[in-house]
């Protein structure tokens, strides 16, 4: 059984996108910057492919419009559709503070404030389930090559639901529509939880980051499990761990999500690593053993080593308002989606530089 090399021919990207509202125009410009490297790696006659792309709540909107697409650039064109009807437009004297907050009565082809007298939620969603079908080719996505995954927290069971177009370990296939992205959209208490037939019976789904907000697990197994395939799993990670401290009762509220949502992203990250390791070690251990026995060597193909790349999409100076889930104003936007592009673009020369220098020392 022969080990893993470093430089293989094949390079498989796993991404995984979490959920945070206004916080996914980040997730588009590192869409881009991702989709733009691995442009750049095929000009130079090196195999990357994107294998597999999970998502969240936005992220699975996100998600969406990328495999939703018949290729690259119409993957791009979606997603600029999509962010465009989600901006609250104004013109330009008006504050970016007056903007943003509008977000908190709706959202343009998102989300409206429901008046309607009910104790289970604050907004209602239909607008989106139209904006999904205009921007997302459900019939590409189904038909993809590339797997898609989007997680929904099942309400009265409380277990997390993933829906994938492919088998994956053990997830059975779904045929994905706009309801299994609104499901994993659907924030209590301010939106329904969505219904969706599942198993032969009506189940009602809440926002899958309500457990688990970055679904790594189906990405990994995605991947293939032939050593020579290099498996890079690239996160973005919309929760940084530092943060300035809250002056405001908002700030409070917005600190308390980054704390919630971004943690188990770090202890799932250092378990992956941990796994890594182990990993690495009985396939070392395997290689020397003459003659390995199939049913040996099956169990030790089955679980894989990948790379991991956490992207922190942390803000710069000019966003005035850095962590604002609600924050939809067209100034908001593009400013969240140029730092988005830049912080991943960067990240990736640098781990690939990184890699390739190492292969060479080693050599």
């Amino acid at each position: 059984m022969a080990g893993a090399t470093n430089e293989s021919a094949t390079t498989e990207v796993g991404l995984v996108l979490q959920g945070g509202g206004a916080l996914g125009a980040y997730e588009w410009g590192a869409i881009l910057a991702l989709l733009d490297f691995i442009d750049g790696q095929r000009a130079q006659r090196k195999s990357m492919v994107l294998e597999v792309v999970t998502g969240v709540s936005i992220g699975a909107i996100n998600a969406a419009c990328v495999v939703g697409a018949d290729e690259k650039a119409d993957a791009r064109t979606r997603l600029e559709g999509l962010w465009n009807d989600f901006m609250i437009k104004a013109p330009a004297f008006v504050p970016q503070v007056l903007t943003s907050n509008f977000a908190f009565y709706e959202v343009p082809n998102f989300y409206r404030f429901s008046p309607a007298w009910n104790l289970i939620y604050f907004y209602q969603t239909k607008e989106l389930l139209k904006t999904l079908r205009k921007h997302v080719n459900f019939t590409a996505l189904n038909a993809s090559k590339t797997a898609f995954v989007v997680t929904a927290a099942d309400v009265e069971c409380g277990t997390l639901t993933w829906f994938a177009n492919r088998q994956l370990g053990d997830i059975a296939p779904t045929a994905i529509g706009p309801h299994h992205v609104l499901a994993s959209g659907s924030i209590a208490p301010q939106f329904p939880w969505t219904d969706i037939i599942y198993g032969g019976k009506e189940r009602h789904y809440w926002d899958g980051g309500l457990i688990d907000n970055t679904p790594l697990g189906a990405a990994i197994d995605a991947f293939d499990p032939e050593l020579n395939i290099r498996k890079l799993l690239v996160i973005m990670n919309l929760f940084p761990l530092n943060a300035r401290l809250p002056n405001t009762y908002t700030e409070v509220s917005e600190r308390v999500d980054q704390l919630r949502f971004g943690n188990r992203l770090r202890q799932d990250v250092s378990t992956a690593r941990q796994f890594n390791k182990l990993i690495s070690t009985i396939q070392k251990l395997a290689a020397r053993l003459p003659d390995l026995p199939k049913d040996v060597e099956d169990v030790v193909r089955r679980y894989k080593e990948v790379e991991t790349i956490e992207i922190s999409l942390e803000p710069d100076d000019s966003l005035a308002y850095p962590y604002d889930f609600h924050d939809f104003s067209q100034q908001g936007i593009e400013r969240r989606r140029d730092r988005g592009y830049e912080l991943t673009l960067t990240a990736l020369r640098e781990h690939f530089a990184a890699k390739t220098a190492a292969h060479e020392g080693a050599h």
